[in-house]
C-alpha cells in the first residue's frame, strides 16, 4: 500500500496546481498586461442583452478580444506618457466614476418598480390623449400565434381569467416573436395582413385584446401595446417626475450644511 501521507499530499498539490494554473489561463497579454480566460468571461457576460448576442459567434469574441486587447495596449502608452499622474485626469476618472455609480443606483431604483404607472395612471393617460391615440398612424402591438380556433380559445380564456399575455405567449405562440412576448413593435397601416392589421387598429387603449383573428399564419390574440409612441413618451415623463420626487425625498430626509460665506462671492 501506497504511503497514505504522501497521496494526500500529491492530491493536495493537484489541487493548488489546477487552482493556480486554471486561475492564471490568460487569453491575452502584452508588455505590463494581461487579460485572464475569467477577467474575458466577466467582461463578456456584463455586456448589454441587445449587443451580446452579436458577440456570441467564435468570430464575434474574437473581435471584442481585439477590442479590449487595443484598449490595454493604449492604458499602457497613456501611463508612459505619464498621464495617470495627471492630476486633471484623474479628477475627470473620478468625477466619471461617480456618474457611473449614480447612474447604476438612478437605474435601480427604477427596476424596482418606483416609475410603473398603475393600470389606473394608463387608463387616465388615455382619457387624456383619447384623440391622439384615434388618430395614431403607427401601433406597437403583441400578439399570440397558434395552428387552432381550439388553441386560441382556451388561450383566450386564460386572458380572461387574469393570465399574463407575455407568459402566454412565450408559451404557445409559434410565431418567431413568442420567446420576447409576441412583440411584434411599431408598424404602420400597409405593412402587415389586411385582416390581422384591421384587428389591431381597432384596439383602442393600452391593454385592449382582441377577439380571436384568423389569417392565412394561423389564429392570432393581439393585444395594443402603445400608439404612435405617446404611452412610450408617457412612461419616459412618469419616469422623470417619480425620480425627481424621489431625489427630493432622499435631500430633505439628508442631514447637511452649505456654507455660503466660504463660496468666495466678491462684495
Amino acid at each position: 500500500m501506497k504511503n497514505p501521507t504522501a497521496y494526500v499530499m500529491t492530491v493536495v498539490m493537484l489541487i493548488v496546481s489546477l487552482f493556480v494554473f486554471g486561475c492564471a489561463k490568460k487569453v491575452a497579454e502584452g508588455e505590463g498586461w494581461s487579460i485572464s480566460a475569467d477577467e474575458f468571461r466577466d467582461m463578456y457576460e456584463s455586456l448589454p442583452p441587445e449587443v451580446a448576442p452579436i458577440l456570441s459567434t467564435p468570430e464575434g469574441k474574437k473581435q471584442y478580444l481585439e477590442n479590449l486587447v487595443m484598449e490595454e495596449i493604449l492604458y499602457h502608452e497613456a501611463g508612459k506618457e505619464g498621464i495617470l499622474d495627471d492630476p486633471y485626469v484623474m479628477y475627470m476618472a473620478e468625477k466619471a466614476k461617480r456618474s457611473v455609480i449614480i447612474e447604476e443606483y438612478l437605474r435601480r431604483e427604477l427596476s424596482k418598480g418606483l416609475v410603473t404607472p398603475s393600470t389606473e395612471d394608463i387608463l387616465a393617460f388615455y382619457e387624456e390623449n383619447k384623440d391622439a391615440f384615434d388618430n395614431a398612424e403607427t401601433i406597437r402591438v403583441r400578439h399570440i400565434l397558434v395552428d387552432t380556433q381550439e388553441e386560441a380559445e382556451e388561450i383566450l380564456e386564460l386572458l380572461n381569467e387574469g393570465e399574463s399575455f407575455n407568459d402566454l405567449a412565450r408559451e404557445y405562440s409559434i410565431c418567431p416573436t413568442g420567446p420576447d412576448g409576441g412583440d411584434l413593435g411599431f408598424f404602420k397601416r400597409g405593412d402587415m395582413i389586411a385582416e390581422f392589421e384591421d384587428a389591431a387598429f381597432a384596439l383602442e387603449k393600452p391593454g385592449d385584446i382582441s377577439d380571436i383573428v384568423k389569417t392565412k399564419y394561423g389564429y392570432h390574440i393581439i393585444k395594443m401595446e402603445d400608439k404612435d409612441h405617446l404611452l412610450e413618451q408617457y412612461y419616459y415623463d412618469s419616469q422623470d417626475e417619480i425620480i425627481m420626487n424621489h431625489l427630493k425625498k432622499l435631500k430633505e430626509a439628508s442631514e447637511y450644511t452649505i456654507y455660503e460665506d466660504n463660496l468666495g462671492y466678491e462684495e
